[in-house]
């Protein structure tokens, strides 16, 4: 197993973790730079910079990383997203062909999105998650330890024949299992509205989210993933 060099003082709490969880699932599953880069299609100077956080993974990488070592790629994409509003401007910008950097690119805070939900929290409850997934305990347990935003009001209208909120306009965003946010508090808010309890809202797509999606999706004919998408905010936006 490989010394991994200590990232820069000052990095962001939600980046160092997505780095140790990708390197931890690299060390799990025995791969090496070479590996990755014949296996996913990411450079092996990419991946050098994912591992060390000089650049932040594209999503692409994440998702492959985890189909090679058997994670469930939902809450490390989950983390990913956090991670992605903390890191620098300059380093998202996805897959790069140059050669592996030579010096330290610290990344540290560039400022945290406002929001109405601390990112901080949202960043705790993701790594719960995350931590539990790949190491195979049970993540909600994990979960319990963070402490969760305060709930949040659901003031459901209809406007131009479809139903919304108040905390999000989406109708494409993904979300599931492990992800936070407005457009979370949103589909818990549709989905109390038509009568789906979803315990708690208060913008955590915990399990109790997840069961009350996969009911709407059920009772409307959609497959029942549990994962509010595309296909399913139709369905949630709808008066029925």
């Amino acid at each position: 197993m490989p010394r991994w060099k200590p990232l820069p003082e000052g990095t962001d709490p939600s980046v160092r973790q997505l780095v140790g969880q990708l390197r931890r699932l690299k060390d799990r599953g025995g791969l090496s730079l070479a590996a990755l880069e014949a296996k996913t299609g990411c450079s092996r100077s990419s991946w050098e910079r994912y591992l060390n956080g000089h650049t932040l993974p594209p999503q692409r990488a994440v998702e492959s990383l985890c189909e090679l070592s058997g994670a469930d790629p939902v809450r490390l994409l989950a983390l990913r997203e956090v991670a992605e509003t903390v890191w620098p401007a300059s380093s998202t910008g996805g897959e790069d062909t140059a050669g592996p950097t030579t010096g330290p690119e610290p990344v540290t805070r560039t400022g945290v999105r406002a929001s109405l939900f601390a990112l901080v929290v949202t960043a705790a409850f993701v790594v719960a998650a995350t931590a539990g997934a790949l190491l195979g305990l049970k993540p909600w347990q994990e979960a319990q330890a963070a402490t969760r935003p305060a709930p949040v009001r659901c003031d459901v209208r209809s406007e131009d024949g479809a139903l919304h909120a108040g905390h999000s306009r989406t109708w494409k965003k993904t979300i599931a299992l492990g992800y936070a946010g407005e457009a979370v508090a949103e589909a818990e808010c549709l989905l109390g509205y038509h009568g789906y309890d979803t315990g708690r809202v208060d913008g955590l797509y915990d399990i109790a989210t997840r069961n009350a999606a996969r009911r709407a999706q059920r009772d409307a004919g959609e497959v029942p993933d549990g994962i509010v998408g595309r296909h399913t905010w139709p369905v949630l936006r709808r008066e029925w």
